[in-house]
């Protein structure tokens, strides 16, 4: 029984990889949300070390919701919806839910844009990655894995590798190791707009073999372009690969500044 290919999701049936992603994720004090419940592996030994009334889960696919709904009954609340979809806040307005899941790895990326505006919300997570994936988004700078995400990502979450799971713990068997992942805030939240820090990390990253200053130049002035790089100690020929994430956000606020106080 496996989704459609669109959906891009493994199902995880080894019982004691399942009990392992339950360990590192529980205890958990506040709500449970389980993404991509499929068949229920996960969510049966969550059923055994919480109440059923602190447990949501969600999946988008009609026949393992009509599997699910038989296979819990009306103990559990299953939404059958997107993810991306799911507005958190709107779900747990007075309180932090945890995370939980082996994520759909075709919208990997849509899914951690997701948790960054989701940020919030969100108490803690544990979930299940490519470990490709996993590599590019905890890469440090220098790399050609290194990118936007990873910058944004990195300031606004604090996250630990808790194991690799090979290809024959899922059915069917993908092709590509994977990687759990424990996820939390970070302790200081930023103080930028985050969706225009990201967009500006981003156009930094558009053409990743020019400098810092060919991707801006088309959307701020050289000269104070060059000005704030220089009073943040940024070299002429750096690249964005090469800037770590608390110098991307030193560089942002530097210019964020200058450009605010023009106006």
């Amino acid at each position: 029984m496996a989704k459609s290919a669109k959906l891009g999701q493994n199902f995880l049936h080894n019982k004691n990889v399942a009990a392992k992603i339950v360990t590192e994720f529980l205890p958990q004090p506040g709500p449970v949300l389980e993404i991509g419940a499929g068949p229920g592996i996960l969510s049966e030994l969550l059923l055994e070390k919480i109440p059923a009334s602190q447990l949501t889960l969600v999946e988008i696919d009609p026949f393992l919701v009509q599997n699910l709904r038989q296979r819990f009954g009306s103990q559990l609340q299953i939404i059958d919806r997107d993810i991306l979809d799911i507005d958190l806040a709107g779900m747990y307005p007075d309180e932090h839910v945890g995370i939980i899941g082996n994520l759909p790895y075709l919208i990997s990326k849509d899914l951690i844009d997701w948790l960054i505006r989701q940020r919030a919300a969100i108490g803690s997570a544990v979930f299940m990655l490519q470990k490709d994936f996993v590599d590019k988004l905890l890469s440090p700078p220098g790399g050609k894995k290194y990118n936007a995400q990873s910058v944004v990502f990195q300031l606004l979450f604090q996250a630990r590798r808790c194991f690799n799971v090979s290809p024959g713990s899922f059915i069917p068997r993908p092709r590509i190791v994977s990687t759990v992942l424990s996820v939390r805030p970070a302790e200081s939240p930023l103080e930028v707009n985050v969706d225009k820090f990201h967009d500006f990390v981003k156009l930094c990253f558009v053409e990743r073999r020019k400098t810092l200053w060919n991707n801006l130049a088309p959307h701020f002035e050289k000269h104070v372009l060059f000005a704030t790089a220089t009073a943040c100690g940024l070299s002429d020929h750096a690249r964005a690969e090469q800037l770590s994430a608390v110098s991307f956000l030193a560089f942002f606020t530097a210019l964020k500044n200058t450009t605010d106080r023009q106006k």
